[in-house]
């Protein structure tokens, strides 16, 4: 009965989803170029508004923020029949251009539901998009990395030829989840969303109808961070409060079924502020089974050897945390090459994986990493370092089905275009405790890893600063540097 209620509020969902510009056959079959196009031109003032459907701080609420001239709006919610539940009053922020975000909290949604929504502020109303909650503790994930939307990939038309890549992804993804009897309930994003960081860039990120009915969840890269538009353009839950932040983000997590996601700033390297926010978010989620982060940098491959000395400043960073608090799996970007991470703990292989495989209570972490949606990469001239995993190298572009749920994770990786598994793994776990076995990590270790990663910040911090004054955003110093 369950399973037939699932089914029936994934159909729900993707009639109204795909009422007015895009048909419901968009879902089970690839839009194609032309129809892309047509909707771009024809859906000009919802692309321009870039109506987002974030997490909240589990799945009872959900986020909604977009582009205003008006400083005040709200958000109605629908039941399933389309009859009004309630309006959530919207917070406005203000951006560079003079406008504003605004973003709107939904609360007290219940399990396995069905709902409607819609945005207004000043004279505009947007059109109705839907979303549904999870009925128990048992969800797929969609996860990818390096969308780049670009501004200047192509040379005429190039955020709409990037965001129908993006776009095409996402149909995909869902028409292969509904084929295989499931619904996409989060798209995961391990950063570098937009190529130059700018806000046409997201605009075009979020043109597509499906983030605005599957939650949206997103970290900030390198590229992100080019300028200053990200940090106006996302809105996110239970946000870590850090004395030494990045120029644009910062951490937060939130909790979906048994799994609680830590979506981290790695261009931030002040390594006691991540390891404060995720004792924090730990020790306020001590019942939840699974903990898995995202964030941007790839630790291991060795596939771009100039960045061997930044990818090892990272792992003295980032693994000694997944260490300690019993990561289970860390969805990294940035390299645009596919490759899962053998059982690593202290930057060793405990355990291996195969394609394929299993593991079964695992004592450490598995790193993965995703190919570039617009940007991959196929070089065989240098191969994955000794001994830290497997990898798949292909021009495609590669999607990824997470399928959780309280005993395991099952990952499986497909290409766009051929349509082939590449690659599969299962963890699973016989305890019902949060991550493995805790690690402390030595008394000086912290302290002196914390003064490499503040002197690095700060320069990082500096030279956004620098970069962004040039692009004309006015922005005091010291707010990018410290929170």
């Amino acid at each position: 009965m369950k399973k037939t209620k699932r089914i029936l509020a994934l159909l729900l969902t993707v009639i109204m989803l795909c009422t007015g510009s895009m048909s419901v056959s968009a879902v089970t079959q690839p839009t194609s170029q032309e129809a892309w196009n047509s909707y771009w031109t024809t859906a000009d003032e919802e692309i321009s508004a870039a109506v987002m459907l974030t997490p909240g701080s589990d799945d009872s609420e959900r986020y909604v923020s977009w582009y205003s001239e008006s400083d005040s709006g709200s958000v109605v919610l629908l039941d399933g029949e389309g009859a009004k539940i309630d309006e959530f009053t919207a917070t406005a922020i203000k951006t560079h251009q003079g406008d504003y975000r605004l973003c709107a909290v939904i609360d007290s949604l219940e399990d396995g539901a069905s709902y409607g929504y819609y945005c207004t502020s000043g004279g505009w109303t947007s059109e109705t998009y839907s979303f549904t909650t999870i009925s128990e503790n048992r969800f797929t994930a969609m996860y990818l990395t390096d969308i780049h939307i670009s501004a200047d990939k192509f040379p005429e038309n190039s955020i709409r030829d990037t965001a129908y890549n993006f776009n095409l992804m996402l149909e995909t993804g869902v028409a292969k989840a509904l084929s295989q009897g499931k619904s996409i309930d989060l798209v995961i994003s391990a950063g570098d969303q937009a190529s130059d960081g700018m806000r046409d860039e997201y605009k075009g990120l979020v043109a597509n109808r499906y983030i605005r009915s599957i939650p949206f969840a997103t970290t900030v890269g390198n590229h992100d961070k080019k300028s200053a538009d990200y940090r106006y353009f996302t809105h996110q839950p239970n946000t870590a409060d850090m004395n030494m932040r990045s120029y644009v983000g910062t951490d937060y997590w939130f909790v979906k079924g048994d799994v609680l996601f830590l979506i981290m700033d790695s261009n931030n390297t002040s390594v006691t502020d991540h390891r404060r926010f995720v004792k924090k978010a730990v020790e306020a989620n001590e019942d939840v089974k699974w903990r898995v982060a995202v964030f941007h940098h790839d630790l291991y491959s060795a596939r771009i050897p100039s960045r061997e000395s930044e990818n090892a400043l990272l792992r003295l960073m980032w693994a000694p945390i997944a260490d300690e608090f019993g990561l289970d799996l860390c969805l990294l970007g940035h390299s645009h090459y596919y490759t899962i991470s053998n059982v690593l703990y202290n930057n060793k292989t405990v355990e291996a994986t195969e394609n394929g495989g299993k593991v079964t209570d695992a004592e450490g972490t598995v790193y993965m990493v995703s190919g570039s949606v617009n940007n991959p990469r196929n070089d065989d001239d240098v191969g994955l370092s000794d001994n830290i995993g497997h990898e798949y190298l292909t021009d495609e572009k590669i999607y990824n089905l997470i399928d959780f749920s309280e005993d395991s994770i099952v990952i499986n990786s497909y290409t766009v275009e051929s349509d082939e598994n590449i690659g599969s793994l299962t963890i699973e776990k016989t305890s019902n405790e949060g991550g493995h076995n805790y690690k402390t990590i030595g008394r000086l270790y912290y302290p002196i890893v914390s003064v490499i990663g503040f002197i690095a910040n700060f320069f990082t911090n500096i030279g956004d600063y620098y970069d962004n004054r040039q692009l004309g955003f006015k922005i005091p110093l010291f707010e990018g540097l410290f929170g």
